[in-house]
């Protein structure tokens, strides 16, 4: 049989890239090794049975405000989301806190109890950069990524915008540090900008920190992060679309420099009318299903250095008979009902220092620790009374000793230290817990290779015009009918689907289809 566009891997990229193609009038086929939909939006019954842990995704960002989900109409195919009141809680080790609010006055408000100058820092920049992040992030998101020399020629037009320009040559620890007084207040923002997996010391990652500094959402999948999986392929397939799991591609086939089809494991082969779009990550999708001799020399050595070397996640997913209660929260009782809690040290020294152990392949000692409990927000995710939570421990994929070996003393390590402080969390309210280790989440989702939860690192050399590769950040690639539409490509990782809706747009451009979506 003989489909118009052929998609490799049922991610969430792969899922909305077809479901814009089907709904252009498309004949779509979306084929899956596993034997499930979504990828990294991965919810199972991992511990006991009625608690549904999400593996690889817990928070959707932007997708509740992204062109994808009114394109779609998401909501009307049984995705929907909650969104938690109060937002991250940092909590310090003398069980001091500081929570994130959605109201910008009520966080400078928080930031006060701090640093009055820095209340009125946090409050300027809201002034002369909340416009700016609102009418510019999410579009430039959705959209293919612009060439450098655009972005600096409208920069440069005003006072804002070059020192904007500065901050994005800066590391993290540089922008805080000129920005912000108060430890506290550094120790809070830094977490939420090295959360994609930017080193704090890391340079090149300026401006894009401003959005983490100003802008703050987390909502949850209401039933977990699968409903979103199952969501797309509902549109998918109610445009007469196909999507198939249990089904391993071993090539992509060509005629010539044309992708005309796949090969399957089994033998099978299909064909593909006008293109195959590839979801898998780089280096399995052009070296091995298309095959590195049939690739210009040029374009294999940069799919060869594609780098997934970053910090990974030690992950915990617990069972619980309640939540926990923070000793934070006798002074500031909303980090208690916060959409996580993350304990990072004390200083941004804490946070440099946990980030040199990682590259040196030590597992970090001190806590590095962010906690989530789904079930707060969504109760439908665990039986009544009960919880689920998600322990995250910043960790290298590789470590001296190996995971093996570590894994069991590392996780009662982990558990002592959110003991510490949450003193409620005592081993009889743990009802089950599983381990995932950063070769674990590999194995889950092998996408994410070195367990790298974006897809690749999201070093300056590897975002916007870089990603995945100079030169080859329009979606298209070398071969001519073969399209990327990972999160290894912009706007990178992360469940937002805009390489899918940023990929269905240069589709329908090249092949003439109506962009019903314009």
């Amino acid at each position: 049989m003989t489909y118009d566009f052929i998609v490799i891997g049922a991610g969430h990229n792969g899922l909305a890239c077809a479901a814009y193609l089907a709904k252009a009038g498309a004949k779509v086929l979306v084929v899956e090794r596993s034997k499930r939909v979504g990828g990294g939006c991965h919810t199972e019954e991992a511990t006991l049975p009625g608690f549904k842990h999400n593996l690889c995704s817990v928070v959707h960002t932007h997708i509740p405000l992204s062109p994808v989900y009114r394109d779609l109409d998401l909501e009307r195919n049984g995705v929907r989301y909650v969104y938690p009141e109060h937002l991250r809680g940092t909590i310090f080790p003398d069980h001091k806190s500081l929570v994130m609010h959605r109201d910008p006055e009520r966080m400078a408000a928080e930031l006060a109890r701090y640093s009055a100058r820095d209340a009125r820092t946090f409050r300027q920049l809201v002034a002369d950069y909340g416009e700016f992040i609102d009418s510019t992030y999410l579009p430039l998101m959705y959209s293919p990524p612009l060439p450098p020399s655009m972005q600096t020629a409208e920069l440069e037009k005003s006072e804002e915008g070059r020192a904007l320009m500065q901050w994005q040559a800066s590391t993290p620890v540089q922008l805080l540090d000129e920005l912000f007084e108060s430890e506290e207040v550094k120790v809070h923002f830094l977490a939420r900008m090295t959360v994609l997996g930017f080193a704090p010391d890391q340079f090149g990652q300026g401006w894009i920190c401003l959005f983490r500094i100003l802008k703050a959402e987390a909502p949850i999948c209401v039933g977990g992060s699968q409903q979103l999986a199952q969501g797309l392929r509902r549109v998918v397939e109610a445009h007469g679309g196909v999507v198939q799991t249990d089904m391993e591609v071993k090539r992509i086939l060509l005629r010539g420099n044309k992708a005309i089809g796949m090969e399957m494991k089994d033998g099978r082969r299909v064909e593909a009318g006008k293109a195959v779009v590839t979801n898998v990550e780089p280096k399995k999708s052009f070296l091995r299903m298309v095959g590195e001799e049939f690739l210009p020399a040029s374009f294999a050595t940069r799919v060869k250095n594609y780098h997934s070397r970053g910090r990974s996640l030690f992950v915990l997913h617990l069972a619980l008979s309640e939540p926990p209660q923070y000793r934070a929260g006798a002074q500031n009782p909303p980090v208690n009902v916060a959409f996580s809690q993350e304990m990072f040290g004390a200083s941004v020294a804490d946070q440099v220092r946990a980030y040199q152990e990682i590259a040196l392949g030590r597992a970090p000692r001190k806590e590095m620790l962010q906690i989530t409990l789904p079930t707060l927000f969504d109760p439908s995710q665990a039986p009544a009374g009960k919880h689920t939570a998600v322990v995250w421990q910043y960790a290298p994929y590789r470590l001296e000793e190996g995971w093996p070996k570590l894994r069991q003393e590392y996780a009662r390590h982990l558990l002592g230290l959110w003991q510490s402080y949450a003193p409620n969390m005592t081993k009889d309210k743990v009802l089950a817990m599983k381990i995932q280790d950063p070769t674990d989440t590999e194995r889950l989702n092998d996408n994410l290779v070195n367990g790298v939860d974006v897809v690749g690192d999201m070093t300056p050399d590897q975002m916007g015009y870089f990603r995945p590769f100079a030169g080859w950040s329009s979606y298209r690639t070398p071969v001519e009918g073969l399209y990327m539409c990972g999160g290894y490509c912009h706007p990178g990782g992360g469940v937002h689907a805009g390489a899918g809706h940023n990929a269905a747009g240069v589709i329908a451009e090249d092949f003439k289809l109506k962009k019903w979506w314009d």
